[in-house]
Parts: structure tokens; sequence; C-alpha cells
């Protein structure tokens, strides 16, 4: 067994272990975070409470078999709105690692989402938008600064591959 594979078990385990620590029994299932998110008014099957239920009855595997951790937006609208210590955002970031360095797959599109961060050190490259009027506006000719990548991307880049690195 190579290192990495030893380093993606431990460190899969100690991510399991800290969903198991999160306390999904204290969700009194309010709905704030279901009502808040703008995915499950969009989705049909993504409800964050069925997913914070889910890891109350210990239902890590079948959270990571389904395309629902990768259907979230991260807009943290769900940690916002709950009454308790428990969120599905804070979820989805822990399973979305462990099925990571389970070797699980993940959606198409975030191979676009990560060579946009390595080539620009943003996702997407700042684009023009349309005002009500039909002209087409940027940051620059609305009198705002232009887009800063990071300060250092050669260090930021080299970074990223590294860790993006596999055996």
């Amino acid at each position: 067994m190579s290192s990495r594979n030893t380093g993606a078990e431990l460190v899969k385990k100690i991510l399991e272990d800290n969903i198991k620590k999160m306390q999904a029994e204290v969700c009194d299932q309010c709905g704030k975070c279901s009502s808040s998110c703008p995915v499950s008014k969009e989705i049909n099957g993504f409800n964050p409470i069925q997913i914070v239920t889910k890891i109350a009855l210990g239902k890590i595997d079948e959270l990571l078999a389904e395309e629902v951790i990768w259907t979230c937006t991260t807009c943290l609208k769900c940690r916002e709105h709950c009454p308790e210590t428990i969120s599905p955002y804070d979820i989805i970031l822990v399973l979305r690692n462990i099925a990571y360095y389970s070797g699980l797959n993940y959606p198409l599109g975030y191979d676009d989402f990560i060579n946009g961060i390595l080539e620009r050190g943003y996702i997407n490259a700042p684009q023009t938008f349309r005002t009500r009027n039909g002209d087409r506006v940027s940051r620059v000719s609305l009198g705002l600064p232009e887009s800063p990548s990071p300060m250092r991307m050669s260090v930021f880049k080299g970074n990223l591959e590294e860790l993006l690195k596999r055996d």
C-alpha cells in the first residue's frame, strides 16, 4: 500500500470520526435550512434536512453514493439559518473530502473548476453582463477595479498543483 493510500485511509477515518461528532441528532427538523436553500427550491430530491437526518442515522456510505453532496452550491444559507450547531453545509464539506480521499468519482465540471482556479486564481474569468436596457457592462466600465489574481500567482499555483498531485 502506497503512502498516499495509507494517508487517504487515515484522513477518511478522521473525517468519518468528525462527522459522527457533529451531533446531527440535535437537529429538531425546523426546516430553516431547507427553506433558505436555493438549490432545494430548484432541484427535486435535494433536501438539506434529509442530509442531516441520514448522518444522524449513520448513513454516511449512502450519502457518499449519491450525487447530492455535489449539488450544494455552498452558499452558507443553511448555516446562517440553523438554530443549532449543525448545518448541512458542514456535513457536505466533510462528505466531499471523504469522497475524494476514498477515490470516489466527482462531477465532471469540477475539473473545469480546478483548472479555472489554477489558471486565474478564481473559478470564472470576469464577465460582462447585460443591463435592463440591453447594454453590456464590465467592472471597468462601471468604475470598479479589475478582479485581482492572487498576489503571488506562481506560488499559489504551485501550492495548488502540489495539493492535486496523485500517486
